[in-house]
């Protein structure tokens, strides 16, 4: 946090809402770049055990979370919208399990939404044609009948990407 508050009570402030660091001004330029260093180290230190446990097996799919990519486990990359991401990340993390319409929407928007609202089947059958052998049949997202939907996948975390 940079600020023209420099108080004691300011900075408790500031540090105790969250922000990783208090500066005041007037500051030296020198300062303000080793203490975004020092903030950029301890959040890479901090997210290096998370990276290697965000991959995912699947179906001859290989999904790579932090790297927002999806590749056939012969190396051809597919390409996701952000919505088609989510939704794949959201079905990859709960396997088997069935998601009515209302949680995915919650997953993905986190907002209301009327029982009308096509969008998540919408959603669904696009992620298909881009994942499944065949869309008509899918092995991978099964509908379950006026419910929702489940990822029939046997999904394997791996935990030590490959090289």
């Amino acid at each position: 946090m940079l600020t023209g508050k420099g108080d004691a009570i300011d900075r408790v402030v500031g540090l105790e809402l969250g922000a990783d660091d208090y500066l005041a001004k007037p500051f030296e330029l020198r300062e303000l770049v080793a203490r975004v260093r020092a903030v950029l180290r301890r959040s890479a230190t901090a997210d290096q055990p998370a990276q290697s446990e965000q991959r995912y097996a699947f179906g001859g799919w290989l999904f790579d979370i932090n790297r927002r990519s999806l590749n056939r486990e012969t190396g051809e990359s597919q390409e996701l919208t952000t919505s088609e991401f989510n939704l794949l990340e959201a079905f990859v993390k709960r396997p088997s399990r069935v998601l009515p319409r209302d949680d995915i929407m919650d997953l993905l928007k986190g907002e209301d939404w009327s029982p009308l609202d096509r969008s998540i089947d919408n959603l669904i059958a696009r992620l298909r044609r881009k994942i499944e052998q065949d869309p008509d049949r899918p092995c991978l997202i099964k509908t379950v009948r006026g419910v929702g939907y489940t990822f029939a996948a046997d999904v394997k975390r791996q935990t030590k990407p490959k090289s």
